[in-house]
């Protein structure tokens, strides 16, 4: 089992913020630049309505769901999977739904950690930490774990995002045997996640009234 990854899952809960303090880059050495594979990002998926981004280096597959059957409740589901050599699985799912603006103010830090552990209760049978964090704009809670695909074992990592027009979920799961491109791909995923703002959106067009006789 990935038991060095417990440290890894934890620290990628919080990805941009954890980043963004490390201390200032120092020059990599010629041999390990060499080494070092590089996963590029890019394809974006930041709809609209949506005030937060995450990047994937191929285009993400997306499916309509509704949650009704009048079909008036209804979301796109983002997901995204990469296999290594039949025996690491990255995968992941995101959700961005528009929000009401009072939703804000009711997902407590309390109610956003308990609403990750009922997404993960069918898939983390041991939670290594939690927590939660409030920016300017956006609140955001992260639950790391480990469990099992069948016989598999996986570290998971869930987050929730809620800004004043949008929130954003996030299933996360790396699966399988240690593979050192899928964990860097897991990691560089992760990290692109950040909060970009609320969007302006385009008044429409006024039109003019047809004259009357």
């Amino acid at each position: 089992m990935r038991y060095f990854l417990t440290l890894f899952a934890a620290l990628l809960l919080f990805p941009y913020t954890a980043w963004a303090e490390d201390a200032e880059p120092t020059e990599p050495a010629a041999e390990e630049e060499a080494v070092e594979e590089e996963v590029s990002t890019e394809s974006v998926y930041s709809p609209d309505h949506c005030e937060f981004t995450i990047a994937f280096p191929d285009a993400p597959y997306t499916a309509r769901r509704c949650e009704d059957e009048t079909k008036e409740r209804c979301f796109d589901l983002v997901s995204y999977t990469q296999v290594y050599e039949l025996s690491s699985t990255v995968n992941f799912r995101v959700i961005c739904n528009p929000v009401d603006k009072s939703l804000y103010d009711d997902y407590s830090a309390q109610v956003m950690e308990a609403t990750l552990r009922a997404m993960t209760k069918n898939s983390v049978v041991d939670e290594y930490n939690s927590d939660f964090r409030e920016e300017d704009g956006y609140k955001q809670a992260g639950l790391a774990g480990s469990g099992k695909v069948g016989a598999m074992p996986t570290i998971y990592i869930a987050q929730l995002w809620i800004g004043k027009q949008s929130a954003l979920s996030i299933e996360a799961e790396l699966i399988g045997e240690a593979h050192d491109t899928a964990d860097k791909l897991f990691s560089d995923i992760l990290k692109s996640v950040r909060y970009s703002g609320v969007k302006k959106k385009n008044a429409p067009k006024k039109t003019v009234p047809p004259q009357q006789n």
